[in-house]
């Protein structure tokens, strides 16, 4: 390995405390305990270590650590005279058995021993100083180190310590996190994903859109392959585990490994078939890093099989990256504010950024556009418009690009209609490029030269193995261009082409637009792009639900000539337990004659059999379930349900008996509620025989209600696990040199 110089000055105060605590644990074996305050904001902090004495007695270290922003400069002893007073008090109170000073500033001999002689004139024991140049030994020669600090990635020359492919993929992925790195705040949950990933080879990134999960996988990749992994893959599917090399250290990010924004069920299917693979890879040496939406993770983990994978059930490989603590969030916005934010505007946010970083709301995406003047340049800042900054982060993103001149806006489009593979550069004609430049009216060498501005702002230019490539330096932009283009009658074209499936299945109508309807209509030219985009798209409640409401019977006729798939789902399909939108897409079918009448009159029958066997008399006023009979159907079930319940009130509790259930309070009070629908369908409201029937009931509950144990007062109290926190006025000082 040829020298590494690592410029220290460049982390800035708070990484190189980073660093000194990193050390402490690490190379002194004084794992931090306590943090002491400073009424400097923390530019000159100490902090409390434990240190197994050579005698086996625990003493306490104090490691204070001192940061010269100059390049170059050397510490004296007059840079920490301040520190002489604390350190006798400490020594008096038994805290400081050793002195130990960390400073990324250059120590001559002379100077180490005038510093080790003051201090313990004062009562420190033993005083021991670490200058710049022993630190980045230190980080030369440990990896760990590196990943527990991976801002040092940044600052040095990565040739030095990775060589080979590795080398070409760390670069990349250095290139591809843009100014993220330097703004870069190890958090609780990033430490305990590197701990786990060191100890299991597997961990799990949990959080919201925008909470960080990428950027700490690919921090994660970075050190991987710094610590030896032969190269960084990202997969998208559980078949491509093929990938991965027996026998090699490699790494593998799964990005939304469930699905990209809902629970995929076939994808799941899938992992559980690859799970021993996964197993295999993990127990070879791989380290492998899942991503995942929370919802899409609950959704997602009662049906996988742990069996064949025990990691996954182990709780300490689940790192939540959504749980910040309000003082990371504080770091994370003073580093994104005092990076390149000129001196006007971080005087104007400086009263602010306590409260923002307090919000609950606040995603580390905030801050990084808090520190972007792109973002900030028509910025009204008040403390009610940056909370409403914070609440709502696609509302203010559109207004953004609402403001962009008409070239930047053509290269956000551009990438929107590659959002998944990204547009290759430089920029090549293409069936997308035409598109864009005839509906944004710009020229090519415009929308370029926009693309290159909007650099590390909106847009990043990433390097693949197969050529560099534009693409969103967030995925929301996608999300707000696509409300901008989608509310535009001249524009919609972008949002069919471009617009993530799922949102516009949401958001979308295939019909003629009523007066009231808010829906973004896709009128029929279009039909043949968005049928394109759904061969392939699971058969699941979003489709279903656009399907079945609010497409018109011309486009749910295209649908089923690419998509027979729908109609086996159909015929297999069981009414009785379809949710809403099932039901909505079965109804629109059937009503539209898209339904074979075989199929169509096996419906009906189930429907009915199911209705009165199980005295479930939802069916009867279902408005829904109504357009898959005609109308001789429904007369016909409507009187054999009466004439099986209702002919003979006074006897219908003693029917009951044939009926078992685990839940029996559960299945009488169903039983009395079918009732009292079916009484209200047949306009029975005034026969006695129905109150004492329902008295009956109730009699009954309450019998079974007296033999259920009490319940245990110990319950679980979801406020006792309320660990919310206000901003300290030590957290709060993190801002006092905000706009110096």
């Amino acid at each position: 390995m040829g020298e590494v110089s690592y410029d220290l000055s460049q982390l800035g105060w708070k990484a190189f405390q980073d660093v000194a605590a990193a050390i402490a644990a690490e190379v002194l074996k004084r794992p931090v305990q306590t943090f002491l305050e400073s009424k400097d904001g923390g530019r000159d902090a100490a902090f409390l270590g434990r240190w197994d004495g050579p005698d086996g007695t625990v003493e306490k270290s104090t490691i204070q650590c001192k940061f010269l922003g100059k390049p170059g400069a050397n510490l004296t002893l007059t840079n920490l005279k301040a520190e002489l007073p604390k350190a006798k008090k400490l020594a008096a109170d038994g805290l400081a058995d050793d002195y130990v000073v960390l400073t990324n500033a250059g120590v001559s001999g002379e100077v180490d021993a005038q510093i080790c002689a003051a201090f313990e004139a004062v009562g420190v024991k033993t005083c021991r100083v670490f200058g710049g140049t022993w630190i980045v030994q230190q980080l030369t020669d440990n990896p760990k180190l590196r990943m527990l600090v991976p801002r040092v990635y940044g600052i040095g020359d990565l040739s030095h310590i990775i060589t080979g492919h590795g080398y070409k993929q760390a670069k990349a992925i250095l290139d591809s996190m843009g100014s993220d790195l330097s703004c870069f705040v190890p958090t609780d949950a990033y430490r305990s994903a590197v701990q786990a990933l060191r100890e299991h080879g597997f961990v799990i990134l949990l959080g919201d859109p925008a909470s960080g999960k990428s950027t700490i996988a690919a921090i994660l990749a970075l050190g991987a392959i710094d610590d030896g992994c032969l190269g960084a893959l990202k997969i998208n599917a559980p078949d491509q585990l093929n990938l991965w090399h027996p026998g090699e250290r490699q790494f593998l990010w799964v990005d939304d490994a469930f699905g990209p924004n809902h629970f995929d069920a076939s994808r799941m299917s899938r992992w559980n078939a690859e799970l021993g693979a996964l197993k295999a890879a993990v127990e070879g040496g791989a380290r492998v890093v899942f991503t995942s939406r929370n919802y899409i993770w609950e959704a997602a983990r009662p049906h996988l099989k742990t069996s064949a994978f025990p990691l996954l059930k182990e709780s300490q490989i689940v790192v939540n990256v959504h749980a910040l603590s309000e003082q990371e969030r504080a770091q994370m916005l003073y580093n994104h504010v005092r990076r390149i934010q000129p001196q006007a505007i971080r005087r104007l946010l400086k009263p602010h950024l306590s409260a923002i970083a307090a919000n609950k709301a606040f995603l580390p995406e905030t801050a990084r556009r808090l520190g972007d003047p792109l973002f900030t340049k028509n910025l009204v800042i008040s403390r009610e418009r940056l909370i409403r900054l914070v609440e709502h982060p696609v509302e203010f993103l559109t207004e953004v690009l609402e403001q962009l001149d008409d070239a930047s806006r053509a290269a956000i489009a551009l990438i929107f209609l590659n959002s998944q593979t990204g547009v290759p550069s430089p920029i090549s004609a293409s069936p997308a490029l035409e598109t864009v430049t005839r509906l944004m009216g710009v020229q090519v060498a415009e929308l370029a030269r926009a693309m290159q501005h909007l650099n590390d702002s909106l847009t990043l230019l990433v390097s693949e193995d197969d050529g560099d490539r534009w693409i969103f330096r967030h995925p929301t932009v996608t999300d707000a261009f696509a409300t901008i283009v989608g509310t535009s009658p001249e524009l919609v074209e972008l949002y069919v082409h471009g617009a993530k499936l799922d949102r516009l299945l949401r958001e979308a109508a295939c019909r003629p637009k009523a007066a009231d309807d808010k829906r973004i209509r896709i009128p029929p030219p279009l039909y043949p792009v968005l049928l394109d985009r759904l061969k392939s798209c699971a058969l699941d409640e979003g489709l279903m639900s656009f399907l079945g409401a609010r497409c018109e019977r011309a486009f749910l006729v295209e649908v089923l000539k690419v998509r027979p798939d729908i109609l086996e789902w159909a015929a297999k399909a069981d009414l009785a337990s379809l949710g809403l939108s099932g039901k909505l897409l079965v109804a629109a079918m059937a009503s539209w004659g898209l339904i074979a009448e075989d199929v169509r009159i096996g419906m009906v029958a189930d429907v009915k059999k199911h209705s009165i066997t199980w005295l479930d008399a939802r069916p009867l006023k279902d408005k829904i379930l109504h357009q898959i009979f005609k109308d001789d159907d429904f007369v016909e079930y409507t009187e054999a349900f009466r004439k099986e319940w209702l002919s003979d009130i006074p006897n219908v509790f003693e029917e009951f008996g044939r009926y078992s259930s685990e839940n029996e309070v559960g299945l009488y009070e169903e039983f009395k509620e079918n009732l009292q629908i079916a009484q209200a369908y047949f306009e029975m409201e005034n026969d006695s025989d129905f109150d004492q029937l329902y008295a009956q009931i109730d009699a009954h509950i309450e019998a079974l209600e007296a033999d259920q144990p009490e319940p245990d007062g110990s319950a679980w109290n979801p406020s006792s696990m309320d660990k919310s926190t206000s901003l300290s006025d030590g957290d709060g000082a993190i801002f006092d040199d905000v706009d110096a």
